[in-house]
């Protein structure tokens, strides 16, 4: 049961990893892209208030996705977190005497919260896509 738990993971571990990279190669890559564009603009500006303005109005886009993603990602481990510790306080308040059963009732558990999440997967990238502009 402990082998499944573990290949639950480094599937959703998987699905993450091609989710991310997916995300980065349509949308956060060209908005790199166009950012380093409109960075080499500004150089063609003389006055050193309007470059330094220009630059930080460059970066912006791609800092505000940055941050979308990371706190995407954040909110999706909290989540798997916090359903994980449910499995924990679900065993211990379930008063098992026998430790090979309460340990098979958590693998359960968080085998269907690993299943859960990876079904969540889809809503994040669809808010990290949103969020992209």
């Amino acid at each position: 049961m402990a082998q499944q738990v573990q290949q639950k993971q480094r599937e959703l571990q998987s699905k993450m990893e091609s989710m991310l990279a997916t995300v980065e190669d349509e949308k956060l890559r060209p908005q790199r892209k166009q950012g380093f564009l409109a960075m080499a603009k500004c150089c063609d500006l003389a006055d050193p208030s309007a470059y330094q303005q220009c630059l930080q109005k460059a970066q912006m886009p791609e800092q505000r996705s940055s941050q979308l993603v990371n706190a995407e990602i954040n909110d999706f481990q909290n989540r798997l977190s916090r359903a994980i510790a449910t499995c924990q306080d679900d065993v211990k308040d379930g008063g098992y005497s026998d430790q090979n059963r309460a340990q098979n009732v958590f693998n359960a558990c968080v085998g269907k919260a690993l299943d859960a999440h990876a079904g969540l997967l889809s809503d994040v990238k669809k808010r990290i896509e949103k969020g992209i502009r």
